[in-house]
């Protein structure tokens, strides 16, 4: 009696003739390959409802953390909009008391040049304050 090779299907008997033994072996193969493939797919398709339940949580997680963020932001926007009007008025404030002192120096040095050297009383103090440039008189 002809032996069996290991595993296969194929009979020994019909693997003895070289033409048609290597035929049926040939197909004995992808018989068995297919049948895997077949069995590896029945595996992955009895994952893919657990693996979507997974997909499906962290979706939720997610949307729960784009809800928090746009809370945070819409937090974050109010706040903004309640320091922006403030710091406006105060920018505005701190441009206009640019141009009232800039305004003002030009006034003194008009004044200080139409005064030159007229013989006024304290006059000379005064040139000398300016020529000192820090305020004091030089004492």
């Amino acid at each position: 009696m002809a032996k069996k090779d290991g595993g296969s299907r194929v009979p020994a008997a019909v693997g003895s003739i070289p033409l048609v033994g290597d035929l049926v072996k040939s197909a004995d193969q992808q018989a068995r390959w297919m049948q895997e493939l077949v069995e590896q797919n029945a595996r992955l398709i009895g994952q893919f409802p657990a693996t979507m339940k997974t997909f499906n949580d962290a979706l939720e997680r997610f949307n729960d953390t784009v809800g928090r963020l746009d809370r945070a932001v819409s937090q974050i926007e109010a706040a903004s909009r309640q320091l922006t009007g403030p710091l406006e008025k105060a920018v505005r404030a701190t441009t206009d008391t640019q141009k009232q002192v800039a305004r003002l120096q030009t006034t003194i040095e008009r004044v200080i040049g139409a005064l030159g050297d007229l013989p006024l009383p304290g006059a000379a103090v005064l040139r000398r304050i300016l020529k000192d440039g820090d305020g004091k008189t030089g004492k």
